[in-house]
């Protein structure tokens, strides 16, 4: 299996008391560098964990997850401290620190590695520029919108100049507008930057938008995988094609609304 991120043959177990729930069922994937690589999937498929599986926030019950020449299930705990200094990641509900300015939000993970404060200075306002929000540098998370908290997530995953990013549902508690606004800065970081981006979402809009190839996650299971615009034309899973209607339903009812439909 080629690629620069290879998932080979991942399992994954939740045991709750004498119950098994087996989330992830024998994976494989492989991901090619500056992609933008969509795993799609209803809510319970496995898509989270997969991608927790990714950093080993989850650790496999088996299998190997490789980033280039290294496989991350093999490291010790002080190896992948380090190798996650380059995975970013992005989360649904932002994981924010109410408390801290955005500044403070964003430089946290370069104090974390004692970045030089004259360079945290200097890599927070420029990544500031790069999301749009230098004029929100001294503003807390309260004072600002659900698009505007998820640029500082996305700024903050980039600190330490990651060559990956995961983005776990980033899009899912936005309104259209932020979504699409996110959506576009998030091909913009791809393009200027080249950082490989997952991005988990059962939204299809959002992984037609800017992915270049997709998986589809179904009850712990890739049942496809290729170019987006091929499983859209003609999706071969169940969930694909469930997806494909839904999405041509609310395309539908846009047209008598008035709205955009995501």
């Amino acid at each position: 299996m080629s690629g620069y991120i290879r998932i080979e043959g991942l399992h994954k177990t939740f045991r709750i008391k004498k119950e098994k729930n087996e989330v992830l069922k024998g994976i494989d994937l492989s991901i090619e560098k500056g992609d933008i690589f969509g795993i799609v999937g209803f809510s319970g498929a496995g898509k989270s964990t997969l991608v927790r599986c990714i950093n080993r926030l989850e650790e496999p019950d088996s299998g190997k997850v490789w980033i280039g020449d290294t496989e991350i299930t093999a490291l010790k705990k002080t190896q992948l401290n380090e190798r996650r200094k380059k995975i970013g990641m992005i989360f649904q509900q932002f994981n924010l620190f109410d408390s801290k300015t955005v500044f403070q939000n964003i430089a946290y993970p370069l104090k974390l590695v004692k970045t030089p404060k004259k360079q945290i200075e200097q890599k927070v306002d420029k990544l500031l520029e790069l999301v749009g929000l230098s004029d929100k540098k001294n503003a807390y998370p309260g004072s600002l919108s659900g698009g505007q908290k998820q640029r500082v997530g996305i700024a903050r995953a980039l600190a330490n100049d990651p060559d990956i990013l995961l983005s776990d549902e980033a899009t899912s508690a936005l309104d259209p507008v932020s979504t699409l606004s996110i959506l576009d800065l998030l091909a913009k970081i791809n393009a200027e930057l080249g950082v490989t981006i997952i991005m988990i979402t059962h939204e299809l809009e959002a992984a037609k938008r800017i992915c270049s190839k997709v998986a589809v996650l179904e009850d712990g299971s890739i049942t496809e995988c290729g170019n987006t615009r091929d499983i859209f034309l003609d999706p071969q899973s169940s969930t694909g094609r469930i997806f494909l209607e839904v999405y041509k339903e609310f395309r539908d009812e846009s047209q008598f609304t008035g709205g955009g439909g995501i």
